[in-house]
């Protein structure tokens, strides 16, 4: 399906990224602050969670939150993580809030320089 279109995609996610995408990736972020457990730990999963319910609270279709989640899971390649998508769908293993944060500033930050 994208095969064809090529270019087509990366434009797509360019111009969602500056707009929508940091939107939806900073009330994620406090979304994860209120799910974090009294030792300042979160699921991965609940990240994932927090940033479709973001996505629908601002009015994002379901394609632009998946330019999103893949907006998130490059940042956090860039931050070294192995496997981003594996953490994101973790419900058994919980994780530091502040590495949670990373994530998702790194991902802000990504929208900051595609846009100029």
């Amino acid at each position: 399906m994208f095969a064809s279109s090529g270019c087509a995609g990366e434009t797509a996610i360019v111009n969602i990224a500056p707009d929508e995408a940091r939107r939806i990736l900073e009330r994620t972020c406090d979304r994860v602050k209120l799910r974090a457990n009294a030792n300042g730990e979160c699921f991965g999963g609940e990240i994932m969670d927090s940033l479709r319910e973001a996505g629908v609270e601002l009015g994002a279709n379901h394609f632009e939150i998946l330019q999103t989640r893949s907006l998130l899971v490059r940042s956090m390649e860039l931050l070294g993580e192995e496997y981003p998508a594996e953490i994101l769908q973790d419900y058994d293993n919980r994780i530091p809030l502040s590495a949670a944060l990373r994530f998702l500033n790194e991902a802000i930050e990504g929208t900051g320089a595609q846009r100029s």
